[in-house]
């Protein structure tokens, strides 16, 4: 399985002069936790950063400003993790620790954005995966004939 597959194409996204607290009302009214940052001005859509709700919390704090005096580019995760929609399962898991994060934007060959793909994403086809490992032995221990 590949992550094109369990991608989420629809992605939230903002940009980096954007108030902080329009992005957080933005991700509140959604109900998610994060937004994918492009330049708005590349017709390619490549993302320059991720804005997560951690991102806003530790921002704020760190910067000791008010919400609605930040932009979204003052606390997003510049270069984020990004993952190419023809890479395996096991690999995005891999990317996904090495960077200790929880969700990653999606790109095609070109860097464009296609997708996101998080841990809500990654559990369920993970446990389709095992589903299948576990019908393959079922289907093994019938074959077995008494000696």
């Amino acid at each position: 399985m590949i992550i094109g597959n369990i991608r989420t194409p629809n992605v939230a996204v903002t940009y980096p002069d954007r108030p902080l607290a329009e992005a957080a009302r933005m991700m509140r009214e959604s109900h998610i936790g994060a937004l994918v940052v492009l330049d708005p001005h590349d017709p390619q859509r490549r993302p320059q950063g991720i804005l997560t709700d951690r991102d806003i919390v530790r921002g704020q704090l760190a910067k000791g400003a008010d919400l609605y005096c930040l932009t979204v580019g003052d606390v997003m995760t510049r270069n984020p993790l990004v993952l190419p929609l023809d890479m395996g399962l096991s690999e995005g898991i891999e990317a996904l620790t090495s960077r200790s994060v929880r969700r990653a934007p999606v790109i095609d060959a070109n860097g464009s954005l296609v997708g996101i793909v998080t841990l809500d994403d990654l559990f369920p086809a993970l446990a389709r995966n095992l589903q299948e490992l576990a019908k393959l032995m079922g289907k093994q221990g019938r074959n077995i004939s008494a000696c």
